[in-house]
């Protein structure tokens, strides 16, 4: 892209140039550059006050996440720990149960066979 500014080629300029002159006189062009060099540098004087304003609300913004991080893991480890604890007695009750049905299971089995081997 030799030659060419921004996808603007040389010709083009010395175009756009001819025509300010042509429009505004050689009298206006340093007064529309003078104004041209102000909204530039309100622009850039706005652009810094932006990132400013950004950059100083950051570190608020990181604390706060890292609040909520910190909250959603303390949720997160009381909810595993209920669930552990929660698993556990059903496993208790569980193999509460299961013994108690196997021990049933024994007694019905035995006595079945009593009545078998009294006939």
């Amino acid at each position: 892209m030799c030659g060419t500014f921004l996808f603007i080629s040389g010709q083009e300029i010395i175009l756009v140039v001819l025509m300010v002159l042509l429009l505004f006189g050689s009298k206006e062009i340093p007064r529309l550059a003078k104004t041209f060099g102000k909204g530039m540098k309100e622009f850039r004087r706005a652009t810094e006050d932006i990132k400013r304003e950004i950059e100083s609300s950051t570190p608020d913004l990181k604390e706060d996440l890292n609040e909520i991080k910190k909250n959603l893991t303390r949720e997160a480890d009381e909810i595993k720990k209920n669930l552990t604890r929660d698993a556990e007695e059903i496993k208790r009750n569980v193999s509460r149960d299961a013994e108690e049905i196997k021990s049933n299971i024994t007694k019905d089995a035995a006595a079945a066979g009593k009545d078998i081997s009294d006939e």
